[in-house]
C-alpha cells in the first residue's frame, strides 16, 4: 500500500435553497431539545472558560484562537445526538414516540474532539492570520477614505462661508463615516461566509486545515443565499437571547452548534457528516 492509498478525498459540496437558512435554525432547536441539560452544562462551561481566558494576559487573543476548537466540540455533540436520534427512529415502531439513548454521548464527543484538536487549533490560527491580513487592508482603506473626507471638509470650509462650510463639511463627513461603517459590516459578513464551514470540515469531515479553508470559501459563497437568511435571523434572535440578563446565551450556543452541523450536513451530505 502506497501513501496515496491513504489519502481521503475532500467532501463534495452542493448548493441548497435559501429557505434552508430557516431550516438550520429549526434543526438547531431540535438538537437542543434532544438533550437540554447537557447542552446547558456545556454552555455554562464555555462561558466560564471564556471569562477565565479574558482575565489572562492577551486573553482576548487566546479566546479568539480557541473559539473554533470550542465551537467544534458543540458541533460534534450535535452530530452524535442526531445520529442517536436517527438510530432510535429506525428501531421505534410506527406511532410510538422516539426516545434516543444519549448516554455516553459526551464522552464520545470528547474522544472525537481530542483526536482533532491539533488540526482545529491550526485552522483557527489560519483563520486568525487571514483575518488579521484582511483587517489590516480594511484599516488602510478606511484611513485613505477618512483622509479624503477630511480633505473635502477643508475644501467646503474654504469655498463657502465659515458657518455653511462647517455644516456642509460635517454632513459630508457623516455620510462618509456611515458608508465606511457599512463597508466594514459588509467585509465582516463576507469574512464569516468564507469561513462558515471551516470548523465542521475539520472536526467532522477530517479535512486538513488549509484544504478546509479553501473548501469553506467555495462552499460558503456557493450557498450565500441560505447563509444570508440565517445571518439576518441571527440579529433578532441574539437580541432576544440578551434580554433576560443574557441567560438566553445558554440556549443560543447549543442552537448555533446544532444549526452549524445541520448546515454542514445539508451542504456536504450524509457521507461527509459520518
Amino acid at each position: 500500500m502506497t501513501s496515496t492509498d491513504l489519502i481521503v478525498p475532500d467532501p463534495v459540496f452542493r448548493r441548497v435553497p435559501a429557505g434552508f437558512g430557516l431550516r438550520w435554525w429549526m434543526d438547531g432547536w431540535r438538537s437542543f431539545m434532544q438533550a437540554p441539560l447537557p447542552w446547558l452544562g456545556l454552555a455554562v462551561a464555555l462561558l466560564v472558560l471564556l471569562w477565565l481566558l479574558g482575565e489572562l494576559p492577551m486573553g482576548g487573543l487566546l479566546s479568539q484562537w480557541l473559539s473554533l476548537p470550542l465551537l467544534a466540540f458543540g458541533v460534534i455533540f450535535a452530530a452524535l445526538l442526531r445520529k442517536r436520534a436517527a438510530q432510535a427512529r429506525t428501531i421505534t415502531p410506527q406511532g410510538m414516540p422516539v426516545e434516543p439513548q444519549n448516554e455516553g454521548t459526551l464522552s464520545s464527543t470528547t474522544q472525537r474532539w481530542t483526536g482533532r484538536i491539533g488540526p482545529l487549533l491550526l485552522v483557527s490560527l489560519l483563520v486568525l492570520a487571514l483575518g488579521g491580513v484582511i483587517g489590516a487592508a480594511i484599516v488602510m482603506g478606511l484611513g485613505a477614505m477618512f483622509g479624503l473626507g477630511l480633505a473635502s471638509f477643508g475644501a467646503f470650509a474654504k469655498v463657502m462661508t465659515p458657518g455653511v462650510g462647517m455644516a456642509a463639511g460635517l454632513g459630508a463627513l457623516a455620510g462618509s463615516l456611515m458608508t465606511l461603517l457599512l463597508l466594514v459590516l459588509l467585509a465582516l459578513y463576507l469574512f464569516s461566509v468564507a469561513f462558515w464551514f471551516v470548523n465542521t470540515l475539520v472536526a467532522l469531515g477530517g479535512v486538513s486545515p488549509w484544504n478546509a479553508v479553501k473548501l469553506s470559501v467555495r462552499a460558503g459563497f456557493t450557498n450565500l443565499a441560505p447563509i444570508t437568511l440565517f445571518t439576518v435571523l441571527l440579529l433578532p434572535i441574539s437580541i432576544v437571547a440578551m434580554l433576560p440578563f443574557g441567560l438566553g446565551l445558554l440556549v443560543l450556543f447549543p442552537v448555533l452548534s446544532g444549526a452549524s452541523f445541520a448546515s454542514y450536513h445539508d451542504v456536504f451530505g450524509d457521507e461527509a457528516a459520518t
